[in-house]
């Protein structure tokens, strides 16, 4: 599903690499996260993953292709989790998740669903600002899996 293969990256005007030889597999279905100090080059790989940076070293695949070679529909199949979310912070936890649901074309998840899966039912009608962090949290990851992704890229 997700092949990384010595995988490098250097920002333009910086001297050293923020990413340097990475490799890892991602099979179906397997959770995997990231973990390491401050600029180990976590969210500079899920930044590669989704698309959002280009001029690579190494070999990134998803599904067998480059995530730059995939067009629109590459966003369609993949969830993405930042790690400094974009919600809403006076909406509701549901508000968000609906909100987010609109911007995918065809059928998504019940976000009361979602939301219960995490055990943030009773939390639906507090603002994102008002929950705690870790419950925000899980409501952020739960957005990315709106339309049933193939993959989901957490922050």
């Amino acid at each position: 599903m997700i092949q990384v293969r010595e995988l490098t990256f250097t920002y333009p005007k910086t001297p050293e690499p923020a990413v340097r030889g990475m490799d890892f597999t991602v099979g179906e279905g397997e959770i995997f996260g990231f973990l390491g100090p401050s600029g180990a080059g976590k969210s500079t790989t899920q930044k590669l993953l989704i698309g959002l940076l280009r001029g690579h070293g190494g070999r990134a695949t998803v599904w067998g292709s480059d995530p730059q070679a995939w067009g629109r529909n590459y966003y369609q199949r993949i969830g993405v989790s930042f790690e400094l979310p974009n919600h809403y912070q006076k909406l509701t936890a549901l508000e968000n998740l609906r909100f987010f649901a609109s911007l995918y074309a065809g059928p998504t998840r019940d976000p009361m669903e979602l939301l219960d899966a995490v055990g943030l039912a009773d939390d639906a009608n507090t603002p994102r600002r008002g929950l705690f962090q870790g419950h925000a949290d899980a409501a952020d990851v739960r957005a990315c899996a709106h339309q049933r992704p193939g993959t989901v890229v957490p922050g």
